[in-house]
């Protein structure tokens, strides 16, 4: 009694429809029977299958490649990414090996102006290869424009590509 008094405040059964009262009054009357002694069993494995959903063979197969699949590129993606950045580093390393080689490149070449001036050369063909400087009487000047002639050896027919192509047809066909 003290219990519905404290319960008479939360009555929600005044909200609840006439097919939810009589079902809570099944609810009591099953209870009341499970009390009783009463008791209806069911066997697991038929409520087992009924509770367990049936899962369809096709489509847990095509979300399983699926996800192979987004994996697989995901997994290519982060690799070249990887082969991109060693690649990138590479070529930066070959960029100041480049530089570094123009730098000598540009000091040798500096050194070697330094050292081939005319006299420098001079003396060194005189004393190292016994060279001396061509003499008056061993020059000779050439004179190109007479020898610098230009002649036709094979005489144009006036004929055309075509004439030509039309000729070696009809010397074919006739």
């Amino acid at each position: 009694m003290a219990e519905e008094l404290n319960s008479a405040a939360y009555d929600l059964s005044r909200f609840e429809s006439a097919e939810d009262l009589q079902m809570s009054v099944s609810n009591k009357r099953t209870r009341k029977k499970k009390k009783s002694g009463k008791i209806i069993s069911i066997s697991q494995g038929s409520s087992a299958k009924s509770q367990r959903r049936r899962r369809d063979p096709v489509l847990i197969a095509m979300i399983s490649i699926l996800t192979i699949v987004v994996a697989s590129v995901a997994i290519m993606m982060v690799q070249n990414y990887a082969k991109l950045n060693e690649i990138n580093e590479q070529i930066t390393a070959k960029n100041k090996e480049l530089a570094v080689l123009e730098n000598q490149e540009a000091q040798y070449q500096i050194r070697i102006d330094s050292k081939l001036t005319d006299s420098y050369v001079k003396e060194y063909a005189e004393t190292k290869l016994g060279m001396s400087p061509a003499k008056k009487a061993q020059k000779k000047f050439v004179s190109l424009s007479d020898g610098d002639k230009g002649a036709i050896l094979i005489k144009d027919s006036g004929n055309s590509v075509f004439d030509t192509i039309f000729e070696a047809f009809s010397s074919a066909f006739l």
